[in-house]
């Protein structure tokens, strides 16, 4: 169990059916039926769907039911800013500190994301592009961002799951993910900025076009509306 919690080890296993859309947007959860295939109590399922909620990826309603949340564009947004502030920043530290090792890693990335392409392994070209991106993290030395990136960006990254499936993304995500590691030799800082941020920045075109061919997995206006109010009543 690698010294982790049973209660650590089902909410990484949920999480990671949620941003594999395995559990779709909308979809509802029994305590019990999880509890049971998991073979655990229903104690850290209960706690594991607590802290989903708190990032957002979980909707309970008391006495009711527990879903997966739809995907809120709204917070993909945030979510995404948050990424682009913590990558730029850390591009100077790893220029600093980077080596021809960590150069050598990111390149094994990038065939890694080939072959996961060339399987049609969209789970797996996003972990191997997260590992690549993780790099720049680690050699800066900066594992907490690191780590908030990850536990706050389950809306963009079930976005990033459906984006990564439509015509030819894999493809510019590896020809972008090439760039950046050339770019990262020569040291040109604003360069490689500009290419980070257009990388992050690359789905905002087509977002519109995702919501339309899976309007089930999104909130809806009307939705958000209803979430504000309920804020405003609670405060």
């Amino acid at each position: 169990m690698d010294g982790k919690s049973i209660q650590t080890l089902v909410y990484e296993e949920l999480k990671k059916n949620i941003i594999s859309m395995k559990l779709e947007p909308g979809q509802t959860m029994s305590t019990q039926e999880i509890a049971t295939k998991l073979n655990v109590s229903r104690t850290p399922v209960r706690e594991a769907f607590l802290r989903l909620q708190s990032e957002g990826l979980v909707e309970m309603i008391p006495q009711r039911e527990t879903m997966v949340s739809r995907i809120d564009v709204r917070r993909v947004s945030q979510e995404k800013f948050i990424r682009e502030c913590l990558e730029l920043g850390v591009i100077d530290m790893f220029l600093e500190r980077r080596s021809q090792e960590h150069v050598r890693k990111m390149n094994e990335l990038i065939s890694t994301q080939k072959q996961c392409a060339g399987a049609r392994d969209f789970v797996g070209f996003l972990e191997a592009d997260d590992r690549f991106h993780k790099v720049l993290f680690d050699v800066a030395g900066q594992k907490m961002a690191w780590e908030t990136i990850a536990s706050r960006n389950g809306h963009y990254n079930r976005l990033r799951i459906l984006y990564v499936q439509t015509e030819d993304v894999t493809d510019s995500s590896i020809r972008q993910h090439t760039e950046i590691v050339e770019l990262l030799k020569t040291k040109e800082q604003e360069r490689i900025r500009k290419a980070m941020a257009s990388h992050i920045r690359r789905f905002d075109v087509d977002q519109a076009g995702l919501i339309t061919a899976y309007p089930d997995y999104f909130g809806t206006r009307e939705q958000y509306d209803r979430e504000r109010r309920i804020g405003v009543l609670e405060i």
